[in-house]
């Protein structure tokens, strides 16, 4: 990973040839995505806006072309890297004037309610769009027996109820991911170390946690469990804490010098039980507001010295 990111930093040509390459294969492979991303906030945290402004001018007139010569569809290509490209640009752009990742997170949670909205307004009814764009995808795994006809419906109204649900949620997560390995590109070559300290300070605010908590009370309460405008809100904010859990793990770790396999244990109960284990390190964050465990375990390790 760190070879990518001195190829794209040796000049204005292999960071276009790099950002453009790895988006035409994110059609292909869409997780590849991130790195073309994140291609675009090396360059702009390095380099400035401007700089990172024309590599997306330039690398996004490459797959246009490259999209209009082999599949004939340049204007979507064109979209494509818009909206891949300009929130990541956007996020690197804040991070780079406040310097602060909390402050870069909370942007990144901003765009991730304008994706809500975007969606909102585009459909009155954003499950029945869902349902209707999954449909020829649940159909052909009927077709070819991934699934049985008879819970067709049922998978069906389950998949558009959650795409609806977490749109703002992917988009976020996805954006923020890319941010960080733009940034994690940037320390390995210029401030070996800086990411890890950066990431482990990683801490929100309590006004965001107050309002956080509020928003989920209805369901807390065991209120309507129907997707609702609101419900993609929290889950959007649940998002932003579950990084900022993580961070806290990582950095409480760093302080007691614990074994990185205790990191290993939190990231495979993400891959077994991802949605419990998130709410979890959610959870964490929320209450790091107020008791910030990281100072705590830096005085006493002071006190001790």
């Amino acid at each position: 990973m760190r070879f990518l990111a001195s190829m794209v930093m040796r000049g204005r040509s292999q960071a276009v040839l790099w950002a453009a390459t790895l988006a035409m294969l994110s059609l292909v492979f869409p997780l590849i995505s991130i790195l073309s991303s994140a291609v675009v906030a090396l360059v702009t945290l390095r380099r400035g806006p401007r700089e990172g402004a024309l590599l997306m001018v330039l690398a996004g007139a490459a797959c246009t072309i490259l999209a209009y010569l082999a599949l004939n569809q340049a204007v979507l290509a064109a979209g494509f890297v818009l909206v891949m490209w300009f929130p990541i640009w956007l996020l690197a752009v804040v991070l780079r004037i406040s310097r602060s990742l909390a402050v870069a997170l909370q942007a990144g949670l901003v765009l991730g309610l304008l994706a809500v909205v975007w969606q909102f307004l585009q459909h009155d009814d954003p499950v029945a769009a869902w349902s209707e764009m999954l449909q020829p995808i649940i159909s052909s795994m009927v077709e070819s027996q991934m699934l049985d006809q008879a819970h067709e419906q049922d998978f069906l109204s389950i998949m558009s109820y959650w795409a609806a649900r977490l749109v703002g949620f992917g988009f976020f997560l996805q954006t923020w991911v890319s941010l960080l390995v733009g940034r994690w590109w940037q320390a390995a070559l210029y401030n070996p170390g800086g990411f890890r300290s950066e990431f482990h300070q990683l801490r929100l605010n309590r006004v965001l946690a107050m309002v956080t908590v509020v928003l989920m009370l209805p369901n807390l309460l065991g209120g309507d469990s129907s997707w609702t405008f609101l419900d993609s809100i929290v889950w959007l904010l649940l998002a932003g804490w579950f990084l900022a859990g993580l961070a806290t793990v990582h950095g409480v770790v760093g302080l007691i010098g614990g074994n990185v396999f205790w990191l290993v244990g939190v990231y495979m109960l993400l891959l077994i039980t991802m949605i419990h284990t998130m709410m979890v390190l959610a959870t964490v964050a929320i209450f790091d507001t107020w008791f910030d465990f990281r100072a705590r375990l830096r005085s006493v390790s002071y006190t001790h010295m």
